[in-house]
């Protein structure tokens, strides 16, 4: 049986009572779960009686399996009976008592806070402005002539400079020993982008075709070979070709080349309006956010550590969903930059109490408000996704399990609470 102790600082307290007969059954019951795995001599698997089993391992051998079950039942019951209350987590336990005659135990959970909402209405909040940079849509129109250039094999007397093509081979010394990672033969790599250490692509600039040339470069402190890291090295290097970029005029041709406009001007204009929409989307997630800022800010709550730990574990798995993209591990992620799985989770711990503070103020204002999902919202939204997919409906559902339903209604209710936040506040 249980008895309700109290609640306080965001915690409940259960003391659950399991007098001796009922333990007695709990303990009978793990028995029964448990006796396969104990091989008792002159018994067969699974078929040893209980005082048999518990003379050879020891009379508590069976205590934490009934422990198990005997909690299962017990805060369960409990759980069902209070469904008031909105448990957050598992709880930790104490014991008053843990023996052959019964359990007295102490459960204490973590609640889901009590959230006092400020002012969420008749805000005025600074708003975000950004207008588009011309010098971007010259930026795009660039790249796309850079997507578009042309290799031209440089003539014998040609010098190398950057914005080439050198195709080089090279091997690297530390003092006299050649190290590992540091060889390759007819390597194309284009000079002034970067890829090498820095000074290495520079200095291979007035090197002409067949020439050979030692370059001295220093690994960067924070490189990840602690062999490497910091130290002066040389790379002997030889350059076996040379080509030059031409790069098409900017004009009407390659324009129609590029794209499906006939016009230099259209196209500038088409790469304007993408770039603008997009610049739109990003200035209504600043207002948004400015807006959620200014509604937490006046939000007194106190954040539950469980709830941070779960959205660090989120993070955690985006990030490490991320990496594998790159053909990338967590474990030679952290390796490459010298820390480890308990730094890093903390680097994000304040973006991920701020995750969970916005997500328990909006869902307060949800409450407060009362605002909900419709069946014909929900509809509309999953015949959105079907129709992306070429499926009706109707079939559409049939693939979706509760979880994800209830995902896809959350997702509807947070859009809805952000709207009504933005229709009853002002930007200025």
């Amino acid at each position: 049986m249980y008895e309700l102790l109290g609640k306080e600082n965001n915690e409940v307290k259960v003391k659950i009572t399991i007098e001796k007969e009922k333990w007695s059954e709990y303990l009978e019951k793990a028995y029964n779960q448990n006796k396969a795995k104990f091989n008792i001599q002159g018994f067969r698997k699974g078929a040893a009686p209980r005082k048999i089993i518990e003379k050879n391992y020891g009379e508590r051998v069976f205590y934490d399996d009934a422990l198990d079950i005997a909690f299962y039942d017990e805060y369960g019951a409990f759980l069902i009976a209070n469904k008031d209350l909105e448990v957050i987590d598992q709880p930790s336990l104490t014991f008053e008592k843990f023996d052959e005659n019964g359990v007295v135990m102490t459960a204490t959970a973590p609640l889901l806070p009590e959230v006092k909402l400020g002012q969420y209405k008749g805000l005025t909040i600074e708003a975000y402005k950004e207008t588009l940079d011309e010098a971007k849509v010259d930026k795009q129109l660039n790249q796309e002539r850079e997507r578009s250039a042309r290799f031209v094999e440089a003539k014998e007397t040609d010098k190398a400079k950057l914005g080439d093509f050198a195709t080089i081979d090279f091997k690297g010394f530390l003092g006299e020993k050649q190290f590992d990672g540091g060889t390759a033969e007819n390597y194309r790599l284009e000079l002034g982008s970067k890829t090498f250490i820095d000074n290495f692509e520079e200095q291979i600039v007035g090197m002409g075709i067949g020439e050979e040339k030692d370059i001295n470069v220093k690994f960067p402190d924070d490189y990840p070979s602690e062999e490497l890291k910091g130290k002066p090295v040389v790379f002997k290097v030889k350059l076996n070709k040379l080509e030059n970029k031409e790069l098409p005029e900017l004009n009407d041709e390659f324009a129609s080349n590029a794209s499906e406009f006939e016009t230099l001007e259209e196209y500038k204009a088409d790469i304007r309006k993408h770039l603008q929409e997009s610049l739109d989307q990003k200035i209504k997630r600043e207002n948004e956010n400015r807006l959620l800022d200014k509604c937490v800010e006046g939000t007194s709550l106190e954040v539950p550590k469980a709830l941070v730990e779960r959205q660090l574990d989120l993070f955690m798995r985006d990030f490490e969903t991320r990496l594998s993209y790159q053909g990338l591990k967590m474990d030679d992620y952290l390796k490459f930059t010298n820390t480890d799985l308990k730094t890093f989770r903390e680097g994000y711990n304040e973006q991920a109490k701020k995750a969970v503070k916005t997500r328990l103020v909006l869902e307060a204002i949800i409450k407060a408000e009362g605002l909900d999902v419709s069946n014909e919202e929900l509809d509309a939204k999953l015949e959105e996704t079907a129709k992306k997919y070429g499926k009706t409906l109707e079939d559409y559902k049939k693939t979706i399990t509760e979880d994800n339903l209830a995902y896809i209604k959350n997702d509807i209710l947070m859009d809805k609470v952000v709207d009504f936040l933005t229709k009853n506040n002002q930007l200025a």
